[in-house]
């Protein structure tokens, strides 16, 4: 999934290219909350930056900002509902400034 973002059109500038249908199609809305989890693992350069019982913030960087002029990062929200199925999934690649 993060080859497949990190592969499509590169984001310019302060350009934030909404990507969550890609995410959608690998992480489909109804996955239990713990399959997510395992599925974000999965990726090691993804590292969990919030989680509560409704929502879930992972953020994928590639490269380092001021040493690689590609250097950019995906940033994705998963929300769930009361019985821990994934609701809604918002995902966003953009550029390192």
């Amino acid at each position: 999934m993060l080859e497949e973002i990190h592969a499509s059109r590169k984001p310019v500038g302060f350009e934030q290219l909404d990507v969550s249908a890609i995410v959608s199609r690998y992480l489909p809305a109804g996955m239990p909350r713990a399959d997510v989890l395992a599925a974000m693992r999965q990726h090691s350069g993804a590292r969990i930056i919030e989680e509560s019982p409704v929502t879930l913030i992972v953020r994928d960087d590639q490269g380092k900002a001021m040493l690689d002029p590609d250097a950019r990062s995906v940033v994705m929200t998963f929300t769930f509902d009361g019985a821990g199925k994934l609701a809604q999934v918002q995902a966003v690649h953009l550029k390192h400034q």
